[in-house]
């Protein structure tokens, strides 16, 4: 079954896309929004979504990229489970508002850019967003600090420097700092000094 998307939801594909392309190949993230494999997409020659085709056995439920916005006065749906599929609202005017287009970012973006983001000033934005997210709800602070709760300090440590790179050091002072006096942020300054002669700087 092929189905041709009508113009107002190639428009707000077109947006949301906009605002994954730093983050996350075209490919993937064009898979991920349309919830199905097989799509062909008919663009512009500036890139622009002009055209979205799904070609699916059974359409599914239109996923939440394509849905009708809701109006701007109608309640937000509660967060999701999924901590990497949250909605953190970002700094009026900051970095990251004019780099992705929007006024929040989900927790996915803002762990590819504060662990893959050449620019430093990006990646601690993304990280304090982040972090004041996860420190805003105890529910979600206890679950993160729980999933790695079998794991010591120094193996941790070494696994994050093997993700972030040089930039583990910077990133775990952000933490510590925006969290300070709670278990995350004790967590975090603990690896921090971690990071010592013993794993290199």
């Amino acid at each position: 079954m092929a189905l041709a998307l009508d113009a107002p939801a190639v428009v707000r594909l077109d947006r949301v896309l906009e605002r994954d392309r730093d983050v996350m190949p075209l490919c993937e993230a064009a898979t991920r929004r349309l919830g199905v494999e097989s799509w062909m997409l008919r663009l512009d020659a500036a890139g622009r979504v002009r055209g979205v085709i799904v070609l699916a056995d059974e359409m599914p439920a239109p996923p939440e990229a394509l849905a009708p916005e809701p109006p701007s006065g109608a309640p937000r749906a509660a967060a999701p489970d999924d901590p990497l599929e949250r909605l953190e609202p970002l700094p009026a005017g900051g970095r990251l508002e004019r780099l992705l287009g929007a006024s929040h970012a989900t927790g996915r973006q803002l762990a590819d850019l504060a662990l893959r983001s050449d620019d430093p000033e990006i990646r601690g934005e993304a990280v304090g967003v982040a972090v004041d997210g996860i420190v805003r709800d105890p529910a979600l602070e206890q679950r993160v600090l729980q999933a790695f709760d079998g794991v010591d300090d120094v193996a941790l440590a070494r696994s994050l420097r093997g993700i972030a790179g040089e930039a583990t050091r910077g990133l775990l002072s952000v933490v510590a700092e925006r969290a300070r006096g709670r278990p995350l942020g004790d967590r975090a300054a603990r690896l921090h000094a971690t990071l010592g002669p013993t794993l290199g700087r």
